[in-house]
């Protein structure tokens, strides 16, 4: 799998790309990454954020060397408000895909600024703010629509979601939603560390495993229904595989990780 800071300074000519965080750091440094990354390059990018959120992103840009001021003014960065442009195209709690449509592609118009920025990248949390309201219908189905808009207009998107990955609540449909509408899903910040906790409780919980088992792991790790690392798609696995055990190796999974990551912050 390639490695989160790599997937986002590269993510192609129409990747979808999805973040499940927790943690505000991993959630600002990767937005800020994945402009900062598309700047340099020359692109031209979209940020649509919450008041709140965009605090933690424009520093995080400012940080990093940028002046967000100037990027706007001469039009290689556009910054939109999340609660302020949802209104505009939802219609009795779901997306209108003409209107919102219709927006998309007046805002990509305006950030290629005449020809000036021929690539564009768009990073987004209106489905997010949906998903947190409890409107998981008009999540899914605004992602859908910014999966459609990726490849008609040839940008990269990325967005990100408020989702715990060992919360064994979001394994019953959000976030199989998540998957079907992304090429790409970053779980988390350290794909290392969440290998060996998963590793780590599947031997807990399973103990002497036998060879075939064993290599329907090995399966299991190759068959992700979208890109991602393969300890993720085998907690997607076992899900589906032995439902029993599924929640007692999420929980080992998290108690282990807290461990290792009080390790390293020692």
């Amino acid at each position: 799998m390639v490695p989160w800071r790599e997937l986002l300074a590269n993510p192609g000519p129409d990747g979808h790309i999805v973040q499940l965080y927790q943690d505000p750091d991993f959630y600002g440094e990767a937005i800020a990454h994945f402009s900062a990354e598309g700047i340099v390059r020359g692109e031209s990018i979209i940020l649509v954020a919450t008041a709140e959120n965009w605090k933690n992103i424009s520093g995080r840009m400012t940080a990093k060397g940028f002046d967000n001021a100037e990027l706007q003014r001469r039009g290689q960065l556009t910054v939109l408000d999340a609660d302020l442009t949802l209104p505009k195209f939802i219609r009795h709690n779901h997306p209108d895909g003409g209107i919102f449509k219709d927006i998309a592609r007046a805002t990509i118009r305006k950030a290629h600024a005449d020809g000036k920025y021929p690539r564009v990248r768009w990073w987004g949390e209106m489905v997010n703010v949906l998903y947190v309201q409890g409107n998981g219908r008009g999540s899914t189905r605004l992602e859908e629509l910014f999966d459609e808009v990726a490849h008609e207009e040839q940008i990269a998107i990325f967005c990100s979601f408020l989702m715990d990955k060992y919360d064994k609540n979001i394994y019953d449909g959000p976030l199989g939603d998540v998957c079907r509408t992304h090429a790409n899903l970053i779980p988390t910040d350290d794909y290392g560390r969440h290998r060996e906790s998963v590793d780590h409780a599947v031997s807990e919980v399973f103990g002497s495993l036998d060879g075939e088992f064993i290599r329907s792991l090995g399966s299991a790790r190759s068959l992700s229904p979208t890109g991602m690392p393969s300890s993720q798609a085998l907690l997607l696995w076992l899900k589906q595989a032995v439902p029993s055990k599924f929640e007692e190796v999420l929980d080992r999974a998290r108690s282990y990780e807290a461990v290792l990551a009080g390790r390293s912050h020692a």
